[in-house]
């Protein structure tokens, strides 16, 4: 009776998840499109559950101060991470980066993602990728791409093995610093979500020249996929993901896991997605660890071949 006793209360317990508020933490700063959507998902997820989801930010450290906090929580599925693809790209670019964002957590699901799009300033010829590979090849070393952030670095650099190109980096602290400098053509590129370029491109501040992701974005129908124009296989786009700290019993990633892929199948979560400038997705745990081992295998790839050290 005593041998069974412990496995009568653990399946007891397990029957019982969750019992009690999960904490949701956020390693950004309030107010963006990642913050936004895990507000949507905490909200929609507790319903589901029928407990409180609380999102809890953790800024700071490129993700790093958040998502240590959740690597060294309890695994018991009361504490969560809700992060995006670039954190995955943080371990290229930032030395000693921890925790691991594959090693240190066990995925739950992708929940959303983004197809960014290439914007270009306004004197890019031909307001299509070609005009400003060749603007590139023409005028080696004068062509500028903003990246305020490491993950969009990654990526046009990318873009320039790919195409052969070599648009030169201009770090910001922030999108909307890049942005003054596309308006003011002092840069001729940067990459951003669909939704937020549209203001812009509809106020006649600047082009979209392609879309980085697999699919064209609703925002720009018209504007055909970096794939489309002459470059296939290229296929790249933002996601949020939600992960637990390594260890957690895996009925409790499963009761996650099956509550996620319902909420985020519901007509109601895909129009909040959208609304947002994303697409609802609810993965399986499988489907998004191997779109982490996936997405870590690429960016070493491309930080090795641009020379790349962690800094």
């Amino acid at each position: 009776m005593s041998l069974l006793a412990p496995i009568a209360a653990h399946a007891d317990a397990a029957g019982r998840y969750p019992d009690r508020a999960i904490n949701l933490i956020v390693p950004i700063g309030a107010g963006g499109v990642a913050d936004t959507s895990a507000r949507i998902l905490a909200q929609r997820l507790g319903d589901h559950l029928k407990v409180p989801v609380v999102v809890q930010n953790k800024p700071g450290a490129a993700q790093a101060i958040g998502a240590e906090l959740v690597a060294r929580a309890k695994p018991d599925g009361y504490t969560l991470l809700f992060s995006t693809s670039g954190f995955v790209a943080a371990p290229m670019l930032i030395k000693g980066f921890k925790p691991d964002p594959v090693e240190d957590f066990d995925p739950i699901s992708l929940i959303a993602s983004s197809n960014n799009v290439l914007v270009g300033a306004n004197a890019i010829p031909g307001g299509r990728l070609k005009g400003l590979v060749e603007l590139a090849k023409a005028k080696p070393g004068q062509v500028f791409y903003g990246s305020p952030s490491g993950a969009t670095t990654l990526v046009f650099e990318y873009l320039n093995q790919v195409t052969g190109a070599k648009l030169e980096p201009i770090l910001y602290q922030s999108t909307p610093a890049a942005w003054a400098d596309i308006i003011g053509g002092r840069v001729h590129a940067t990459m951003e979500g669909p939704k937020l370029a549209q203001g812009q491109v509809q106020a006649g501040k600047a082009q979209v020249l392609a879309v980085f992701g697999h699919k064209r974005a609703p925002e720009f129908p018209d504007v055909p996929t970096v794939a489309e124009q002459g470059y296939p296989g290229f296929g790249i786009e933002s996601w949020q993901g939600l992960w637990a700290p390594k260890g957690t019993p895996a009925e409790v990633v499963r009761t996650l896991e099956q509550a996620v892929v319902a909420v985020m199948a519901t007509p109601q979560m895909k129009q909040e997605m959208r609304a947002a400038g994303l697409d609802a997705v609810g993965s399986t745990a499988a489907e998004f660890g191997k779109e982490l081992h996936d997405n870590a295998a690429l960016w070493r790839k491309v930080a090795t071949e641009a020379g790349i050290e962690p800094q």
